[in-house]
């Protein structure tokens, strides 16, 4: 679109100011850089190269013009509009530009071409203007002037076929949900964006590899990826310019390193979670947490019992008592337990050093001591102490020995 034509057109739009800066075109490829006024960290943006550029004129026809409507080949934003604060870099900015769309129109095939290349161009902002009306509010990321090649879907599943032309699509989940899917989406130009040609989950273990391309066959894409995941079958897209390419893979792998992220965390959390549980467990065996467990069972134990005798008390009354009455009738049951429980612990405590240590009691020690004959004195120690199942032919010879020695002295008295 050229001079009067374009203001005519372009007065209806509705145009969003970016920023203010500076424009450098470069002598050769004619690419257009724009740096924003600031600098420090602020990075200049290229806007592809220059191809033409329509003067907007004001009502003076005498008056150099200062804004242009700018066509470049990026392929996102074609269209720009740059307004320049005097005339002088805006006379040098229109040479420039005849420069570039005469290099531009010599370097076109044939104008067949070029009609084909417009009309390509016309569909595929088309497209991008349909699917971000279709994904309003989910903030698509729209990579235009793609083909998707695959397994041919009615024949031999080994063979790649192409599948459609159109768009590939970066949607990330919704604002709202907690846990969502990254999705890679393709929509092809002809079946329109009711629903995509293909849908691919983005996986933390799903590959995406640039393939060689030949650069000196003119017709070939710029750029095209091998995409691989575990379960599906490869799948190739390729794409017209290589800075839509460079943009699609960046942006690609930025959402599956966080996937990548994301599984190692909920791992990790995982290993956490099972290291407590151990470690809760290994808590539960020390034994200060068994003693624990043991004093809060002979708490439940005589609770119970305690309401127990309780009852029984009650209902044996024929006539009711005083509360008072019937707690000191429990303090008395609660003593008799208590001496009956010492007891027992007395005796299993003989016991058990009579088992292992080789014990006595006291009382077994005073009988031995009552006997009247040195004989069952011995039989009886020899009991006590397990010596007389070892020594018991030695005792009986002894025995015989002082039967006898007694018996002489008494016929000698």
């Amino acid at each position: 679109v050229r001079g009067s034509e374009a203001e005519e057109e372009w007065q209806e739009v509705d145009w969003v100011v970016w920023s203010s800066g500076d424009v450098s075109v470069d002598a050769e490829s004619f690419l257009l850089v724009f740096k924003p006024t600031g600098g420090g960290s602020v990075k200049a943006k290229p806007l592809g190269s220059l191809i033409r550029a329509a003067a907007v004129t004001g009502n003076s026809t005498d008056e150099q013009p200062k804004t242009f409507i700018v066509t470049t080949s990026e392929s996102l934003h074609r269209m720009y509009r740059l307004t320049f604060a005097s005339a002088k870099p805006a006379a040098e900015f229109s040479r420039i530009a005849e420069r570039a769309e005469a290099a531009h129109e010599a370097s076109a095939p044939s104008k067949d071409t070029r009609g084909a290349g417009d009309a390509s161009a016309e569909a595929n902002a088309r497209l991008v203007e349909d699917l971000a009306q279709k994904l309003q509010g989910r903030w698509p990321l729209v990579f235009a002037g793609s083909d998707l090649y695959g397994p041919d879907p009615n024949g031999d599943s080994q063979s790649e076929v192409l599948l459609g032309r159109g768009a590939a699509v970066l949607l990330d989940p919704a604002e709202d949900s907690k846990v969502g899917t990254y999705e890679l989406l393709f929509y092809g130009e002809d079946e329109g964006v009711s629903e995509p040609l293909k849908r691919f989950p983005i996986g933390p273990k799903m590959a995406l590899k640039r393939q060689d391309t030949d650069s000196e066959d003119g017709e070939g894409p710029a750029a095209s990826f091998l995409l691989s995941a575990f379960g599906l079958p490869d799948h190739t897209i390729s794409f017209e310019e290589s800075s839509t390419a460079g943009m699609f893979a960046r942006d690609f792998r930025v959402r599956q390193r966080l996937l990548e992220i994301s599984l190692k965390t909920a791992k990790g959390q995982k290993a956490a979670q099972e290291l407590r549980g151990e470690l809760q467990g290994l808590r539960q065996r020390s034994p200060f947490a068994q003693v624990c467990r043991l004093l809060g069972r002979f708490l439940l134990v005589a609770f119970v019992a305690f309401m127990g005798r309780l009852y029984k008390h009650v209902s044996d009354d024929a006539v009711k008592r005083q509360p008072m009455e019937y707690a000191h009738l429990l303090g008395a049951d609660a003593w008799q337990a208590v001496g009956m429980s010492h007891s027992a612990a007395k005796n299993i405590g003989m016991k058990a050093c009579a088992v292992t240590l080789g014990a006595v009691r006291p009382q077994d020690v005073l009988t031995c001591g009552k006997l009247s004959k040195v004989s069952d004195m011995r039989r009886c120690i020899d009991s006590l102490t397990g010596r007389a199942s070892v020594l018991a032919d030695f005792t009986e010879k002894k025995v015989v020995e002082e039967e006898e020695q007694d018996s002489a002295f008494d016929l000698f008295d």
